[in-house]
């Protein structure tokens, strides 16, 4: 019943805790099927505590899977569909904790990331990043939080490591770009060109490589693939104003990888800024704490990396419990691949 005093805090609705549990609610699915508009009227609730009620009864049945569906046999037998099942731990966790009622065709890792935060009861200061059981993030991109689980590559079964941060760290000047609409381009030109999209496959465009620019092919190939032309960027640095003088022909493919953020911004972990004090601490840190450690941590890099450091990520590793932490000190330490700022946390 704690869940449910969580879940109506979170609303703003925790003073009609007790009528709640005076109706019989034992779980938030009581929310969806056992409370009407008649209850609410008689729990005395105002328009704006309906509209509450509403969009936390929509929250709820974004986080749950539908029903699982059932399948008739000849002899009548019934089988339902496998559960998807998801492990997930964080920082002095006591075991890990499951989540069993999600659709992974249809739910989105940003579905996850809510669902998590909405399972342990975490305010609306904090926000979580997800990482995979080796350390390694997950959830740096906002675009890809977009997808579903399916297409993350996120299986039944799989375990992931949570961390809370306060959510200042993860306010960026983004916004999640949305999927174009079909539009009436022209689609002139006798040369095909093969591209390839990471993780999302390979297309065909009917360029001019006369006339058409790198823009030019972008524009196709969003309206061709369905993905925002803005996280569609091109491998290489063209030379030339053409697709031709920039050395695109027909018979070699074109790739193109995806993010959310501006070429000019994607740089965050070159150079010394990772090493700057540019997130807020889950635990309140003073000036001078904080800048003892970057300055030492900033030291270690540029002193004692390499090899010689993968004995002391072994011991930090058994000793947190914390892979996300160990993988991030493994890139910069030993591998000399600075992190992303999801790694910094």
């Amino acid at each position: 019943m704690e869940k449910i005093y969580q879940i109506l805090e979170q609303n703003r609705l925790e003073k009609y805790y007790n009528g709640f549990c005076n109706v019989g609610v034992k779980d938030e699915r009581d929310f969806i099927d056992g409370i009407n508009d008649e209850t609410l009227v008689n729990m005395g609730f105002t328009q704006v505590e309906k509209n509450r009620f509403k969009k936390m009864k929509e929250a709820i049945q974004r986080f749950r899977a539908p029903q699982q569906e059932v399948y008739k046999t000849s002899s009548n037998m019934q089988k339902s569909l496998k559960t998807f099942v998801l492990r997930y731990t964080y920082p002095h966790c006591a075991e890990p904790k499951e989540i069993r009622d999600m659709d992974p065709a249809h739910n989105t890792v940003e579905d996850l990331m809510l669902r998590i935060c909405y399972q342990e009861g975490i305010g609306n200061s904090k926000a979580v990043c997800l990482y995979t059981v080796e350390g390694m993030p997950l959830t740096d991109d906002p675009f890809f939080n977009t997808w579903s689980l399916t297409d993350r590559h996120i299986e039944n079964g799989n375990e992931l490591y949570a961390i809370f941060t306060p959510k200042e760290n993860l306010v960026v000047n983004l916004q999640v770009p949305k999927r174009p609409q079909q539009e009436l381009l022209d689609i002139s030109g006798e040369d095909i060109v093969q591209c390839h999209i990471m993780l999302k496959g390979d297309y065909e465009v009917k360029m001019d490589l006369e006339s058409d620019t790198i823009k030019d092919l972008r524009q196709k190939l969003s309206n061709e693939s369905g993905i925002p032309e803005n996280v569609l960027h091109y491998k290489s640095n063209p030379v030339g104003g053409t697709l031709k003088a920039a050395g695109i022909s027909a018979e070699s493919p074109v790739h193109f990888y995806l993010t959310s953020f501006p070429e000019d911004n994607q740089d965050y972990h070159e150079s010394v800024n990772f090493f700057y004090n540019d997130i807020t601490p889950s635990v309140q840190q003073t000036q001078k704490g904080l800048s003892t450690f970057y300055s030492t941590l900033h030291t270690i890099k540029y002193k004692y990396s390499g090899d010689g450091f993968k004995k002391v990520i072994g011991y930090i590793r058994k000793l947190s419990g914390c892979n996300p932490l160990a993988q991030s000190l493994y890139q910069q330490m030993c591998k000399n691949i600075m992190g992303t700022k999801t790694q910094k946390f």
